[in-house]
């Protein structure tokens, strides 16, 4: 099987766009994907209500910077491993929308945010943070091998 083809047939991108966007390694983006999904379901389960679960509640107020941060550093460090820009995405949506999503299914705020009013501003979140993590790391990786 030639390299622009996949086990579906071939790609319509080149090679070099496919890596970019999706990774160069399918089963590392796939990882890093999962990574996305436990990042999602840890914090949507520490910012549901105390009722639900009881003292792994954190409370509203959670340092906004540090949500942001934390969506940034796992875009850059999945950019850095391989690429992949909507891997990057994946990875910064994991805790945006694990955060923005309970604020709307269970009224946290007042006035209450919508659920679709949790989903856009955690997309939000997730493609400018995303976005910043994959030039970021997917430079920090280039630099390291020029220098390296």
């Amino acid at each position: 099987m030639s390299e622009e083809q996949s086990p579906s047939g071939p790609s319509p991108l080149s090679p070099r766009v496919e890596s970019l966007l999706l990774g160069r390694d399918p089963a590392e983006s796939i990882r890093l994907s999962a990574v996305a999904g436990v990042l999602f379901v840890v914090t949507f389960v520490l910012h549901l209500p105390p009722r639900l679960v009881g003292g792994l509640s954190v409370p509203f107020g959670l340092f906004l910077p540090l949500l942001v941060g934390i969506a940034f550093l796992a875009a850059a460090v999945g950019a850095f491993r391989n690429d992949g820009l909507f891997v990057s995405l994946a990875l910064a949506g994991g805790p945006s929308f694990g955060f923005y999503l309970p604020l709307g299914l269970f009224e946290l705020t007042y006035p209450s945010a919508t659920l679709l009013t949790g989903l856009a501003i955690g997309a939000g979140v997730a493609v400018g943070a995303g976005t910043a993590g994959f030039v970021v790391g997917a430079g920090a990786r280039r630099l390291w091998e020029r220098l390296g």
